[in-house]
């Protein structure tokens, strides 16, 4: 016999005393069953699956409605329809997390150059004859600069266009110095190579012993793709208000407005999920995929959501999307480069 036998319901909550009548089937003030039989391990395992279901029941939906009805999840779940539905919150934040696992799996894996007789001739060519590894004698311009090579100050000064090449230089002859000299504390380095002893340079050569290989564009690159998540998940508030503003109805507060951000987000995460998911078996087939997503199905999708959740007219959604993409490029880079510093401070 069930526990959900009407022979089985008392006239009090056995979990909070809360009086009850014979014809209430679950407790009107907590929501537990109202049964008086002992549990048997049949019931248990039925309670189990039933629990499970009832999840797995919630993110079944909540999956289905993102993908086939954008926008409609938080409309329904702002109207109070969330029997049926995951907890837009919880359900962004396990999404959040599988993103963070396929990213994981997919991390590019950097390999030192193995010739390391080429390297050293790379190395000897690139500081010798009118330029010496120390600096001293007159520079000459250099037509190629090698990742592979120890470069002085001066060199690179003089063979350098701008800041970013410079900088960038400098890391690579710091971390190809660093790896043959790893006794030597930053000071003595910068003082063995003839680079100033400013703040700059200890900063840069710290920094240049954490890169895995001279392929730091590519690291670097992959480093702002893992953190991906958290930087979205960091800009979530200035969006909402974005949106809040871009899209002001009186009838939605900014809580409202949030609820769509994430289910929106969602969406987005699961998408990165499948293309994590697609280049482990083929980097064309994730160039391909992506870029699909990102100029068709992702202004679609941002569409339809738009019209779905805010119920505006079409033209009035084409015009106020196109407002939206600037105001996110903003919110996006500020937060990008909030991270950056923290992210370069802390590695």
């Amino acid at each position: 016999m069930s526990r959900k036998d009407s022979k089985y319901r008392g006239t009090e909550c056995l979990n909070c005393r809360t009086p009850l009548s014979i014809s209430e089937k679950y407790c009107h003030y907590c929501g537990q069953l109202n049964s008086t039989k002992r549990i048997t391990l049949s019931d248990f395992i039925e309670e189990f699956f039933a629990n499970f279901y009832a999840y797995d029941s919630k993110l079944r939906n909540s999956i289905i409605s993102i993908f086939t009805r954008p926008g409609v999840l938080a409309k329904r779940f702002n109207n109070g329809e969330r029997t049926n539905f995951a907890n837009p919150f919880r359900l962004f934040l396990s999404v959040s997390i599988l993103l963070f696992i396929s990213f994981n799996l997919t991390k590019g894996n950097y390999k030192e150059p193995t010739n390391q007789n080429e390297i050293e001739k790379t190395i000897n060519d690139s500081v010798t004859t009118k330029t010496t590894f120390l600096g001293q004698s007159k520079t000459q311009k250099i037509k190629d600069l090698h990742t592979d090579s120890i470069y002085s100050e001066k060199t690179l000064e003089d063979n350098c266009q701008n800041s970013f090449k410079l900088i960038k230089y400098k890391i690579l002859s710091f971390r190809n110095f660093y790896n043959k000299n790893s006794n030597l504390s930053t000071e003595k380095a910068l003082e063995t190579l003839k680079f100033k002893k400013d703040r700059l340079n200890k900063f840069l050569y710290s920094k240049a012993k954490t890169f895995k290989s001279n392929e730091i564009e590519d690291e670097i690159l992959d480093y702002f793709y893992e953190k991906l998540p958290f930087l979205i998940f960091l800009s979530l508030p200035f969006i909402t208000i974005i949106f809040w503003l871009v899209f002001y109805k009186k009838e939605l507060n900014y809580t409202e407005h949030l609820i769509f951000v994430y289910t929106f987000y969602t969406f987005v995460f699961m998408c990165f999920i499948l293309f994590n998911i697609v280049g482990l078996f083929s980097d064309y087939l994730y160039d391909t995929v992506s870029m699909l997503f990102f100029l068709i199905i992702f202004p679609y999708y941002l569409y339809r959501s738009l019209r779905n959740f805010y119920q505006f007219s079409r033209w009035i959604t084409i015009f106020k999307l196109l407002i939206l993409h600037p105001l996110f490029a903003i919110a996006f880079l500020f937060v990008t480069f909030i991270a950056f510093i923290l992210g370069v401070i802390i590695k």
